[in-house]
């Protein structure tokens, strides 16, 4: 695992500061992966790209626009910018209020969103972690997948895996198969026959993957 600099970020309402991590290599040895497509590899880790300010509560990309510099360690840099939070991921709650105010600009956001509210909802199985209550939970659950699925490209077969899975979530097994059988790419061959035998036993739930 190489670092990459750390990048420091303003946020736009209160100019508090924040810092991120970056990589320029690193490997997935030993991680571990999901249905979901999330994984966890202890030397390639996951930086977020949008955080809440612990000041202000306002939620803002970690983009060029709130970008004010960055610096390698150990390099000198002023005592504001050691000072620096660090950017944190944000909770389910605020995934969903970053719909409330139109934070995604693009269906690149948007896509990033929906999917970390797909992945923290899978959470609840995957670190059986209690939820949020939310009172419409299932409304929500299905919502959010269905609007993900319209936004994936199911000509491009690293998202078309994306959407098989995301309808046998839904229960949609025998959608998930058709989609998979269309998949002619060998590399996918293990996750196929993995998302295959879930449709079978009437799996909707998230699962560990083992090659």
């Amino acid at each position: 695992m190489l670092p990459g600099p750390n990048y420091i970020y303003r946020c736009p309402l209160c100019d508090t500061l924040y810092s991120k991590y970056s990589l320029m290599s690193g490997n997935t040895f030993g991680a571990d992966f999901f249905s979901d497509g999330r994984y966890f590899a202890r030397m390639l880790p996951e930086f977020p790209i949008i955080t809440k300010c612990f000041e202000c509560t306002t939620i803002f990309w970690l983009d060029k626009t709130n970008e004010i510099g960055s610096y390698y360690w150990g390099e000198k840099i002023n005592k504001e910018w050691e000072e620096a939070f660090n950017a944190d991921f944000l909770t389910l709650n605020d995934y969903f209020l970053a719909f409330e105010f139109h934070l995604p600009r693009t269906i690149k956001q948007e896509i990033y969103i929906r999917k970390r509210i797909w992945w923290k909802m899978n959470d609840s199985i995957r670190f059986k972690e209690e939820l949020p209550a939310y009172e419409n939970e299932n409304q929500l659950w299905s919502d959010n997948i269905n609007k993900l699925i319209s936004l994936l490209n199911s000509g491009d077969d690293d998202e078309k895996i994306i959407i098989a899975e995301l309808h046998r979530n839904l229960g949609n097994f025998d959608t998930c198969k058709k989609i998979l059988d269309s998949i002619a790419n060998p590399k996918y061959d293990w996750l196929k026959k993995a998302m295959t035998k879930a449709c079978k036993s009437k799996n909707k739930k998230v699962f560990q993957l083992k090659k």
